[in-house]
């Protein structure tokens, strides 16, 4: 079972939204932006990983729903996942059912990332097609069950031109998606799902609509200028 958190999802783009876009001066070289903890820039991802990201996706949360019989084993099977550790699921059928399915997907060699980027399970998809098409994803979360989760509910937050915006917009309408804007979080866009399966779709649905379309936005950050400008900033300070 995928858990589904039920609140009215609007995919009108807020009447606020400032549709800010960082310059290539002013993407870091170790950490995010916008102040979230624990994130790293994903930048024009090509379509090709993108692509092997979102089927990956989408086989474990087959899984997930295939093994999970509650909440509480959602919560446990999706942090396996997430951690590619099948030690922190409960001795017995769950884990021995998990690593039958899983094991491949889990046995990453040492030198290759991992099949979800680092990403938590439901947004890692949505992430990487934000990137795919020239946005800025900024920072991610499946939903976590708890009075304490940082989201209930699978989001991404990301920034967002309005041609980007309105380009998404009918696609995260059919998928049951929404937008919102974050206090404190004013310059992003957020993209919040019902579920990951309603995450998932959306990535797939950005995937096959926009492949070989990148004539359709003009504003790309210059990936060879932000490496100029951090070695030129690593070389002043040597």
């Amino acid at each position: 079972m995928i858990p589904r958190v039920e609140y009215e999802y609007s995919s009108n783009i807020p009447e606020d939204a400032t549709f800010w876009m960082p310059s290539e001066e002013e993407i870091p070289d170790d950490e995010g932006i916008g102040y979230f903890r624990d994130v790293w820039m994903i930048l024009n991802e090509p379509e090709s990983e993108v692509r092997n990201i979102v089927t990956e996706e989408e086989t474990l949360i087959e899984i997930l729903d295939n093994l999970a019989a509650s909440p509480q084993d959602y919560e446990l099977i999706a942090e396996a996942i997430d951690s590619q550790d099948a030690e922190t699921l409960p001795a017995g059928l769950l884990r021995s059912e998990f690593m039958q399915r899983a094991e491949s997907l889990l046995q990453e060699p040492d030198d290759q990332p991992s099949s979800l980027r680092g990403l938590e399970v439901g947004v890692a998809g949505l992430s990487y097609a934000l990137s795919m098409i020239g946005a800025v994803p900024v920072a991610s979360c499946r939903g976590h069950i708890g009075e304490h989760a940082w989201s209930p509910n699978p989001v991404a937050f990301a920034a967002l031109d309005r041609p980007r915006a309105e380009w998404l917009q009918p696609f995260i309408s059919e998928t049951g998606c929404g937008f919102h804007i974050s206090p404190n979080r004013e310059q992003f866009l957020a993209i919040e799902a019902p579920s990951i399966r309603d995450s998932s779709r959306l990535a797939r649905l950005i995937l096959e609509n926009f492949e070989g379309r990148s004539h359709l936005f003009n504003r790309w950050l210059d990936l060879a200028l932000i490496d100029s400008i951090h070695e030129a900033s690593f070389d002043g300070e040597s």
